[in-house]
């Protein structure tokens, strides 16, 4: 009787009414928590996999979500882009293929000169015949990437060395049963000063889809560390890459170097800025080569650049360079205003040019005399780590107005 009273006096109060109710709840609402947490461990490791699944080189990706088949019988290999196939090269055209001749079967006739664009590939057939024995080989025929349109952009990775190439050509392919040792046809031929540069002869190579030419894609999201960081929409971690994720950015305006030679943007620093850095880290890898990056368009990223292509590269990705085209060094020497600038000053004569962005120099110069950063002896365009200016020549200092 005394403990009916009690039981009776304590649920005459507010809060132990209060405490008795969340508790009954907690106790009905245990099981679905329970299987909530379950069901949300298993949703991370699948998104753990998933991210997993799309990082990194894959090899013996199976075409078209199938099975890896040999020779002239697979499957179109249908793309997805920030993944990595591993495939089967070869390299035509060039002296030891003249049966070739120079001209891609793409139709715009400023492109169809191979020589003009060594940065060319053909997409090849899977097809068990070759229709032009019996009629006209057609950009149908040539379905081993899945009918790429003209001007796709691949990045071909091959012992340590990377190009992007772009298709204006087509052809016939290998023969039936003739493939890598992962089971993949040959699904490209190299154009062959493309191939001379990646060594490629008749090869197992990795290849990619190309970004997007130009810093939009690149800057549309930024990261909150000067690290490349997580993406809040996915879960996955972003690649770090020389040519696609985001922008890496540091405090301030200043443009730092990172370990693999990457840079980051200052994020206090104007959007010209951070589009230039974006722009310089995109042509990171690509070749040093005299004339290089000149006479075609600098929407299209090159297999090689000279010193003023670079420079002019970075300007054109920031909208500070008239016209398309590259510029020259000698006049680079006049470009803008006079004197360094606050943000980006570009130092140039009649031999040569470079660009400091932010702070940091984005040069040719392999030199290790003047880089004591991570690209230190590496050749081509590169962020370049020096504590003063190169003084091995005179310089015309200029900047672009406003910067």
């Amino acid at each position: 009787m005394i403990q009916q009273r009690i039981a009776v006096t304590l649920l005459r109060s507010r809060t132990v009414r209060a405490v008795v109710v969340i508790a009954a709840v907690a106790i009905l609402m245990l099981p679905v928590l329970a299987a909530g947490g379950v069901a949300g461990l298993l949703a991370e490791e699948d998104a753990k996999a998933q991210c997993a699944s799309t990082e990194g080189e894959v090899t013996g990706e199976p075409a078209a979500g199938g099975q890896v088949v040999a020779g002239m019988f697979a499957a179109p290999l249908q793309m997805q882009r920030g993944r990595w196939y591993e495939v089967g090269a070869t390299e035509y055209g060039g002296p030891s293929d003249p049966s070739s001749g120079d001209y891609g079967a793409i139709p715009d006739p400023t492109q169809s000169y191979l020589p003009a664009h060594p940065d060319s590939f053909a997409e090849l057939s899977l097809l068990n015949h070759n229709p032009a024995n019996g009629g006209t080989f057609t950009f149908a025929d040539a379905n081993a990437l899945d009918r790429l349109p003209y001007l796709t952009g691949l990045r071909v990775r091959h012992d340590g060395r990377q190009l992007v190439l772009y298709k204006r050509d087509v052809g016939y392919g290998q023969g039936p049963g003739q493939s890598i040792g992962n089971g993949e046809p040959y699904r490209l031929d190299v154009w062959w000063q493309a191939a001379r540069q990646l060594e490629v002869s008749k090869s197992a190579v990795n290849i990619q889809m190309a970004p997007p030419s130009g810093s939009a894609a690149t800057l549309e999201a930024l990261p909150d560390s000067h690290q490349i960081g997580g993406d809040s929409e996915s879960g996955c971690e972003a690649v770090q890459s020389g040519a696609d994720g985001p922008l890496p950015l540091t405090a301030g305006t200043q443009t730092r170097i990172l370990p693999d030679g990457l840079a980051a943007a200052g994020r206090e620093a104007p959007k010209a800025v951070k589009e230039m850095v974006a722009a310089g880290n995109r042509i990171i890898g690509t070749a040093y080569l005299y004339g290089g990056g000149h006479g075609v368009p600098l929407s299209q990223v090159q297999p090689a650049y000279d010193c003023s292509s670079a420079v002019s590269y970075l300007l054109y990705a920031a909208g500070l360079l008239e016209g398309e085209y590259a510029e020259d060094s000698t006049r680079l020497a006049s470009y803008g205003d006079p004197g360094p600038g606050k943000f980006v000053s570009i130092y140039a004569n009649a031999a040569h040019a470079f660009i400091y962005v932010g702070g940091l120099r984005f040069d040719t110069v392999e030199d290790p005399a003047y880089d004591e950063g991570p690209n230190a002896g590496k050749p081509g365009p590169r962020w370049r780590v020096y504590a003063g200016v190169p003084d091995w020549a005179s310089w015309t200092v200029r900047h672009p107005p406003g910067l």
